[in-house]
């Protein structure tokens, strides 16, 4: 089996990208894929089927969305990254700061497993203690 070390989360900014096929983010995963297994978390599948199911493309956009988190690895929140992020969201009150409650599971979920995120919103991250954001 593979070691954490080995792993890295998506995004949902660079997957919704790497599908639009902009180029600089399909190169990023592609060359990525090579080295980490990437994987994703439950909260960024749920921002892909919402994207999706909003557009006017719609059967064309969830067959691209199921066929990406196909290749993906999928983290699903449990009982101890929810206990992560009330902690995080506690701390980050007291301090006067806010984080938005996707992003907030989304970190937990990452720190709570030991993996780095890949993202390009690394400003909505940054207040979440220990998270490594690639």
């Amino acid at each position: 089996m593979e070691n954490v070390e080995s792993r890295v989360i998506v995004d949902s900014n660079i997957l919704i990208n790497f599908l639009r096929g902009k180029k600089e983010d399909v190169e990023l995963i592609r060359a990525l894929s090579v080295e980490k297994i990437l994987g994703t978390t439950d909260i960024n599948a749920f921002e892909l089927y919402y994207g999706a199911y909003k557009s006017s493309k719609q059967n064309e956009e969830l067959a691209g969305a199921k066929g990406l988190l196909n290749s993906l690895f999928l983290v699903s929140t449990t009982e101890d990254s929810m206990e992560m992020a009330g902690k995080i969201v506690a701390t980050l009150e007291k301090k006067g700061k806010s984080i938005e409650m996707r992003d907030l599971f989304i970190g937990a979920i990452c720190l709570t497993n030991s993996f780095p995120l890949l993202t390009k919103n690394k400003k909505h991250f940054e207040n979440i203690e220990g998270l490594v954001l690639v």
